[in-house]
This record gives C-alpha cells, structure tokens and sequence, in this order.
C-alpha cells in the first residue's frame, strides 16, 4: 500500500466536499454569499427524490433493495417507491425501456461503497449486470464500478467517500461553472464560485491507473451539495477523454423520457420559492400542480443543460445522526 497514494486519494474525497463550501474571507466567497442571498430567503432546499421511468416498478424495488440497501415503501401511501438515506425514488411506468441518459446531462447516480473488490465480487455472484466493470483508481486503495440497472440506468457504487448510502449525483455541462452557479443562485446549494478553468484535453496515454491528483486535474470539474447529496459536474466530452466510453456528445437531449427522467428538491412551501424563480427568470416547465397520483404539489424548471428539475412541496426528514455528524465537520 503507498502511502502517499493514500494520502492524495483521502485527499481527494475531502475535496469533493470542502470545494463545495465557500472560502472565508475571498473574493469568491462574496460573490457566492451575494449570489445566495434570493436563495437563502427560503429555507435550505432539501434533496427529495430521484424519477425513474421503469417497464416493472416491482422489479426496480426488488433490485435496490437487494443491491443497495433500499427500503421499499408506499410513498405517501399510494404508489411504490423506495426510501434512500432521507430521500426516494420514485417510478413512471412505461410501457417499453426509455433510452438510457447517455445524451443527456444527466448521466447517472452513485452510492458510496467501502471494499471495491469484495463489493465487486459479491454483486457479481448475486448476478449485477455491469455498464463497467471493477476500476481501481490510482494505487490498488480506491475504485469504482457502474452498475447496469434493471431498466439500464447506471449507478456507481465509488469507494472514494467510504459508507454504503445514497451518494451523488453526476452530471456533465457545458460549463460546469454555470451549471453549479445555477444550483446555488437558485437552490442554495454549498459550493465556491470561484471560476475553473477548462483545463484542455488530457494526455491520449492518461488512465484511471495514473496519480489522482493529475486524474482530476485533467478533467473539467466542479462540484455542489445539497442537504448532503454531491452533485459532481464534468465538462461535456464533445471529443475523446479517458473517462467516457459512450460516444461524443454535441448537444444535450432533454432528461425527461429516459430512465433517469428527473431529480427533485423539497420545501415546506413551494410558492415563494416559485415567485422566486419565475421572478428570477428560472425557465418554468410546468406551474404548481397538484399531482392525484402521488398526492403530491409540485413544480418543473429547466435546469442548465436540458435538465429537468422538480420542487416539491413536502417537510423535510430529519437529519440523520450520521449526516449531521458529517455536516458538522465542514461548518
């Protein structure tokens, strides 16, 4: 085990969070108050749920529930859902598999694990279908894989933040600088605005095997949280990179239609959150709406990228103790 392989990859988990959270005392941190301010109006947005378009609703829950630890539950006591940490995922039924999210934004959503090898391997002998098998990044200490999910959605499972909880979601930008701006200008989401450079095209010889440090400073990447989910950022691959297997993108197609169809924030009262956004010229999907489904109000905008966004009216879960724990290290 190398050590100063160790260090740089610990390193590189604390990253992804403390780069979320504003400097004191620069010119960035400023910026990203006074960007907040509107935001910061309402209480903090809380990560609700996850919209998955599935062929077999029941088939979706047997799956999370035995692969990532899942709870099923009837969501407000009316439809089949799956409970995650303190928030869901929720299903359309469709009458035939939707396109995967590989021409979209939205690429796909993540789990922490702890053993990447033995996470590997048990997975495997339980019949996980892969979309990428085991990668070991760096020195043999951290990896990740992306699962293929029942419907082909991808959900990695990445070592790098050591629990076995919802982790993240990832998507890709045209700027990933406007992409996290917009999650906090308008969700007041954690994260410093401090401007980062593309910084090119990596090395054609660059690997996962290759120092972390050099890894992610080769890729275009930003990163924001809300209420404890990452959302990591990466820059459109419109031309060959390392880390994408998917073909070249050009222009983003819009996320709803496709598994993962949306994700969705919560407040206790969505109407000054809408006065809001609609004052703030927040491109609308669709208005308040009461949805009989579900029993649920909610309502669209478009996020940067053809990313569909919900907001829904609901009170928050409350914190868990592992999560306030986490929260307090960085406050």
């Amino acid at each position: 085990m190398n050590t100063k392989t160790f260090k740089a990859l610990m390193l590189l988990t604390l990253w992804m969070i403390v780069l979320s959270l504003p400097s004191s005392g620069t010119a960035s941190s400023k910026s990203a108050t006074a960007s907040t301010e509107a935001a910061s109006q309402d209480p903090p947005a809380r990560f609700h749920h996850v919209r998955l378009n599935v062929t077999d609703p029941k088939a979706s829950v047997e799956y999370y529930q035995k692969f990532f630890s899942a709870v099923p539950i009837k969501f407000r006591g009316v439809s089949d859902a799956l409970l995650t940490n303190r928030s869901f995922i929720l299903f359309n039924t469709v009458p035939k598999r939707a396109s995967n999210n590989s021409r979209t934004a939205l690429w796909h959503i993540g789990w922490g694990g702890i053993d990447g090898p033995s996470e590997y391997s048990w997975r495997n002998a339980q019949g996980m279908q892969w979309a990428k098998d085991l990668v070991t990044v760096g020195d043999n200490l951290v990896h990740f894989m992306y699962a293929s999910g029942p419907d082909q959605e991808i959900v990695e499972i990445w070592t790098g933040t050591p629990y076995q909880r919802y982790n993240h979601v990832h998507l890709l930008a045209n700027d990933p600088n406007v992409t996290r701006d917009w999650y906090i200008d308008n969700l007041g989401a954690r994260g410093d605005k401090k401007y980062i450079p593309n910084p090119g095209l990596p090395p054609p010889s660059m690997t996962f095997r290759d120092d972390p440090k050099k890894l992610f400073a080769a890729i275009w990447n930003t990163v924001a949280v809300v209420d404890g989910v990452i959302f990591n950022i990466f820059g459109i691959p419109s031309e060959p990179v390392f880390w994408w297997d998917d073909g070249l993108i050009d222009k983003f197609e819009k996320t709803e239609g496709h598994v993962i169809n949306h994700f969705a924030f919560s407040y206790p009262d969505i109407e000054p959150v809408y006065k809001r956004m609609k004052k703030n010229g927040v491109t609308i999907v669709k208005g308040i709406r009461w949805d009989k489904k579900l029993k649920m109000k909610s309502f669209f905008v478009r996020a940067p990228d053809n990313v569909l966004v919900e907001i829904v009216e609901a009170d928050p879960i409350p914190d868990a103790s592992w999560l306030r724990h986490i929260q307090s290290r960085y406050e």
